[in-house]
């Protein structure tokens, strides 16, 4: 039984997945991690080409191709889903994450490994540092959102010129304001790009379908693990770095807008109005 199990997406981005492989195989316990990739979108240099690639890698990868495009959450549950089907056994942690990544160690995972998270922790993630904003992204919310501040996000997100304007402020607050590393701490949602989940999480997940394309992934995670009476940790003894939005940043505005608006309103009405009904 392999301890770590890593899903990740290729979205026509064969070349970033392939460096991402090559470094995770680095780890010091790489003999204990699988790589799993799911095809979203495949690339210039097709499926065989790029298996051909992945096999020079010393690491244990297996690629699955749905024939489609699944969408970033459920793309990763997909993908852990068939990889039990294959394996026919549990993993004792998953990864899912971007492939935009690079670890501060080698050690990353045996260092995770060594670390006695308590039972009720269903899902943990590490300091994020974006080398672009030279700052620090993770804990995503240490809060809960309320219903008024996702109706006022869903309405921001409608109006493509509001949206605009929302994400220019947004981008030089980041320029203008550096977030240093903060201290570990239990907290409502971590950052989406990497995420480490414990098998009984995987598990319910694996049930489930994501009812948004993409983006609020981390309000997701957090909500069903909410559901369950567990919680999300922010561990900042362990780090990686962030090479942002090498997919998402190919996107215009209207798309991300429309995307972003339809995320939120998965998150208030499963996790909120229907909760109110109940």
């Amino acid at each position: 039984m392999k301890q770590i199990v890593n899903v990740v997406i290729n979205y026509a981005n064969e070349d970033e997945v392939l460096v991402y492989a090559e470094h995770l195989s680095k780890q010091t316990i790489a003999s204990n991690i699988t790589l799993v990739i799911v095809v979203n979108k495949e690339g210039a240099i097709g499926i065989d080409g790029f298996k051909n690639k992945l096999d020079e890698i010393a690491l244990d990868i297996l690629v699955f191709d749905p024939n489609e495009n699944l969408g970033y959450m459920n793309g990763l549950i997909y993908g852990y889903r068939q990889y039990y089907k294959e394996v026919q056994d549990l993993p004792t942690w998953v990864v899912m994450s971007n492939t935009d990544i690079a670890y501060s160690s080698y050690s990353f995972f045996e260092d995770f490994l060594g670390t006695d998270y308590t039972e009720d922790t269903w899902c943990i993630g590490p300091s994020v540092y974006s080398p672009a904003k030279n700052s620090y992204d993770n804990p995503k919310s240490t809060e809960r959102y309320s219903i008024k501040e996702l109706n006022r996000r869903i309405f921001i997100f409608e109006h493509p010129s509001v949206s605009y304007f929302y994400k220019r402020l947004a981008d030089l607050k980041a320029k203008l304001v550096k977030n240093k590393r903060r201290d570990s701490q239990f907290v409502y949602s971590v950052h989406g790009c990497f995420f480490i989940v414990r098998n009984e999480f995987s598990e319910v997940l694996k049930s489930r379908k994501y009812k948004s394309l993409m983006y609020s992934e981390e309000a997701y995670i957090a909500e069903i693990t909410r559901a369950y009476g567990k919680r999300c940790y922010y561990d900042s003894t362990i780090e990686i770095i962030h090479n942002e939005n090498t997919v998402t940043s190919k996107l215009g505005i209207r798309k991300i807008s429309k995307y972003l608006a339809d995320s939120l309103k998965v998150i208030r009405d499963e996790f909120f109005i229907e909760n109110i009904k109940r």
